[in-house]
C-alpha cells in the first residue's frame, strides 16, 4: 500500500517536472523568437527624434536659425519664436557668365513668414499692398481678400524639446535645387536667353551660412539654354545666387508720410482702415533709421549735434582699384553736412570692409552690409538702389553698383562740357586728381538715391545763367542747388571768367530735403508731425532754392525741369555752351591724339560733341 502510494507521488513528480521543463523551453523559445524581431522601421517622411536627424557627425552654424549639414544635407532649425515672424528676403546675383549682366545685380524682393503646421513648415509669401489695422472690423475682410501663397512646404524632420527654446528642424535642400522661380533666374532673363529648364544635375548649394539677424544662401543654378550669349556649344547658362533672408524688425519704425512737394523715394499702400467713404493709397518715405541716444535727448532739444543710435555706414568694396577709393569715400562722408541740418553729426560714415584674414566671412551680398560694389562691367553708369521695410519704408541695406566704365561716361561728359575754359579736361585720359573729383561728384550723387532722394531736376533752374560765371557764386553755391538734378558740369562758363566751379556740391536743397526727411520730431505720431512737416516746407514757399522739380520722361510739360539743363534761361545758356562747343572743335585732333594710336577717341569724342549740341 505504502509501496504503491509512494510509486504514484513518485509519478506525479516527474509528470510536474516535465511540464515545468516543457513550459520553460515553450517561453524562453519564444522569448527568443522575440528578440530576434527586427525593428520597424520609421515611415518615410516620419518626424524622428532629434538625434537622428542632427547626429554627432553634423557640422553646425549658429545664428537666425542654426544651420546643419549632415551627408551633404542642409537643415534649418528654426526657433519656435520666429514663427510667423516677417523675413525679406533679397535674391542677387553674385557671379554669372560673361554677358548676362554683372555679379552683385539685385533680381527679387519679397517679405516672407515661416509657418508651422503640425507636420510641415510652410514659407509664405506675404504682401503689404494692402492694409487695414487689426483692431478695426474691416481687417478680416482684407486679410480674406489677400490670401498669402505658399512659396515652399516642407516636411518636419525633427523637433528640438527645448524648455526655453524649443525648435522645428526642415530639410532645405529642395529650396535652393529646384527650380523655385522666386529664388532663381528672373523671367525677363529666361525668356531673353530661352532658357527651359533648370538641369538639377548640375545645380547644387555652395554655402548656407547664418548670421544673428540674417541666413545667407549661395547656390549655383544651372538651366538648359537656346540663346546662352557666352559658351553657346553648352547649351545651358550657370549663375550663383545668393538668397539673403533678414530678419525684419519686431516693432516697425515710426513712418514719415509723403509730401509731393519734396522728392523723395516712397511707397504707397492702400489703407482700408481710414475713415473715409473709398479707399485711399497712403504714401510714407523710404528713408534710414536715425534716431537719438537716449542719454542726447536733452543736447538734441536745444539744438546741439548729436551722434545717432545707428549710423548709416557704407563699406568700399575690395575689388575697387585703390586710387579711387578715397574718393569714393569722400563722396559717401560729403553728405554729413546735409545731416546736421537734421541735428546729427557723424550719421553717415564709409569704411574699408575687413580683410579675408580678419574677418573670413564678410560678403558684399550680406544684407547687413550697405556697400559700394565695383563691376567688372563695360555698362558706363552708376547706381544706388536700396532695400526698405513694406511696412514702414525703414532702409535697411543699400548697394551702389559701381560700374567700371562709368569713368569712360565722366571723360566724355567733362571733356565737351569744359574743356574749352578748362585745361585739365584736354585730353583723353586724365590725372587720378581729376578722375577722383569726378568720381566723388558721381558718388555723392548716388548717395543721394540710397538716402531716399530721387532725381531733381527743377533744381538747376534757380539759379541765373549769368551767376554761373561767377567764380564767387559758384564757389559758395556750387552750379545748382541739388546735386540730384542731372546739371552736370558747367558748360555755361566763358574763357576769361576766371576760376569758375565746374560742379555742383551737396547744395541749398539737398540740406533742405534731407532735414524734412530725416530730422526726429518727438513726442507725436506719423499723422501729427504732419503740421510740423508743413510748416518746414511753407517756411521756405516761392523761394527757387528749396523747389522740386519732377523727372520727366517723353514728353516734356515743364521746361524748367529738364535733364542737362543750367541757369533760369535756357535759351541763353545754351548760347553760351554752344560757342564753347565751337572752341572744342578746332582742338579735337590735338586733344586727343596719343602716339602710337589710331583715332577711336577723336571719333568718340566727337560724337560727344554732337550729343552735347542736340542737348
Amino acid at each position: 500500500m505504502i509501496k504503491n502510494l509512494l510509486s504514484k507521488i513518485l509519478l506525479l513528480l516527474v509528470l510536474f517536472g516535465s511540464f515545468q521543463t516543457t513550459e520553460a523551453q515553450i517561453f524562453k523559445k519564444k522569448n527568443k523568437k522575440e528578440a530576434t524581431k527586427p525593428t520597424p522601421k520609421p515611415k518615410k517622411g516620419a518626424i524622428q527624434p532629434y538625434s537622428k536627424v542632427i547626429t554627432k557627425e553634423a557640422t553646425t552654424d549658429n545664428g537666425l536659425f542654426d544651420v546643419h549639414v549632415v551627408d551633404d544635407k542642409h537643415f534649418y532649425e528654426i526657433p519656435d519664436s520666429l514663427f510667423n515672424r516677417e523675413m525679406l528676403m533679397v535674391s542677387r546675383i553674385s557671379k554669372t557668365a560673361s554677358g548676362i549682366g554683372f555679379g552683385g545685380g539685385k533680381i527679387n524682393t519679397q517679405v516672407l513668414r515661416w509657418e508651422k503646421k503640425p507636420k510641415k513648415v510652410l514659407l509664405r509669401v506675404v504682401s503689404y499692398n494692402v492694409f487695414a489695422a487689426d483692431s478695426l472690423p474691416v481687417h478680416e475682410a482684407v486679410v480674406n481678400s489677400n490670401f498669402e501663397p505658399v512659396l515652399y512646404a516642407f516636411d518636419i524632420k525633427a523637433f528640438k524639446k527645448d524648455s526655453l527654446n524649443p525648435s522645428t528642424v526642415i530639410e532645405i535642400d529642395d529650396l535652393f535645387k529646384k527650380d523655385v522661380k522666386a529664388l532663381g533666374m528672373p523671367d525677363r532673363l529666361r525668356k531673353r536667353y530661352k532658357a527651359t529648364r533648370l538641369d538639377d544635375s548640375r545645380s547644387y548649394i555652395e554655402t548656407v551660412k547664418s548670421y544673428p539677424l540674417n541666413v545667407e544662401a549661395r547656390h549655383v543654378k544651372t538651366y538648359n539654354a537656346g540663346a546662352a550669349p557666352s559658351n553657346g556649344s553648352l547649351g545651358s547658362i550657370s549663375i550663383e545666387i545668393n538668397n539673403s533672408m533678414v530678419l525684419l524688425p519686431k516693432e516697425p519704425m515710426k513712418r514719415r508720410y509723403f509730401d509731393r512737394r519734396v522728392g523723395w523715394f516712397a511707397r504707397g499702400q492702400v489703407d482700408y482702415g481710414l475713415d473715409a467713404q473709398e479707399s485711399k493709397t497712403i504714401t510714407f518715405l523710404d528713408r534710414w533709421r536715425l534716431e537719438v541716444k537716449d542719454e542726447d535727448m536733452e543736447k538734441f532739444n536745444r539744438g546741439e549735434l548729436v551722434e545717432p543710435k545707428k549710423p548709416i555706414i557704407y563699406y568700399v568694396d575690395r575689388a575697387t582699384p585703390k586710387q579711387w577709393v578715397p574718393f569714393i569715400k569722400q563722396g559717401i562722408e560729403d553728405w554729413q553736412v546735409a545731416f546736421e541740418a537734421a541735428g546729427f553729426k557723424n550719421a553717415i560714415l564709409a569704411m574699408d570692409p575687413p580683410s579675408p584674414e580678419e574677418d573670413p566671412e564678410w560678403s558684399p551680398e550680406d544684407v547687413r552690409y550697405s556697400v559700394v560694389r565695383y563691376l567688372a562691367s563695360p555698362i558706363p553708369n552708376a547706381n544706388g538702389p536700396h532695400v526698405s521695410d513694406p511696412r514702414s519704408g525703414e532702409i535697411l541695406e543699400s548697394d551702389i553698383n559701381w560700374y567700371h566704365n562709368v569713368m569712360t561716361l565722366l571723360r566724355n561728359w567733362y571733356f565737351v562740357q569744359t574743356a574749352a575754359i578748362n585745361p585739365d579736361a584736354r585730353n583723353v585720359a586724365f590725372k587720378d586728381e581729376v578722375m577722383g573729383r569726378l568720381i566723388r561728384f558721381v558718388s555723392s550723387h548716388e548717395v543721394g538715391h540710397t538716402l531716399g532722394l530721387p532725381h531733381n531736376m527743377g533744381s538747376s533752374v534757380a539759379y541765373p545763367v549769368d551767376s554761373l560765371r561767377s567764380a564767387s557764386f559758384t564757389k559758395k553755391y556750387g552750379t545748382a542747388p541739388s546735386i540730384m538734378d542731372y546739371a552736370r558740369f558747367n558748360y555755361v562758363a566763358q574763357p576769361g571768367d576766371g576760376d569758375v566751379a565746374l560742379m555742383p556740391n551737396i547744395g541749398v536743397y539737398d540740406k533742405y530735403a534731407i532735414k524734412w526727411g530725416y530730422k526726429p520730431i518727438h513726442g507725436v505720431s506719423a499723422i501729427d508731425e504732419k503740421g510740423t512737416l508743413d510748416d518746414w516746407i511753407l517756411e521756405h514757399a516761392g523761394d527757387p532754392l528749396y523747389r522740386f522739380g519732377h523727372q520727366q520722361v517723353g514728353d516734356v510739360v515743364d521746361p524748367s525741369s529738364q535733364t542737362e539743363d543750367l541757369g533760369d534761361n535756357a535759351i541763353k545758356a545754351s548760347d553760351y555752351g554752344i560757342q564753347n562747343l565751337k572752341r572744342i572743335v578746332p582742338n579735337l585732333v590735338t586733344w586727343t591724339q596719343e602716339d602710337g594710336k589710331n583715332y577711336d577717341d577723336l571719333k568718340t569724342l566727337y560724337g560727344q560733341v554732337v550729343s552735347q549740341f542736340n542737348r
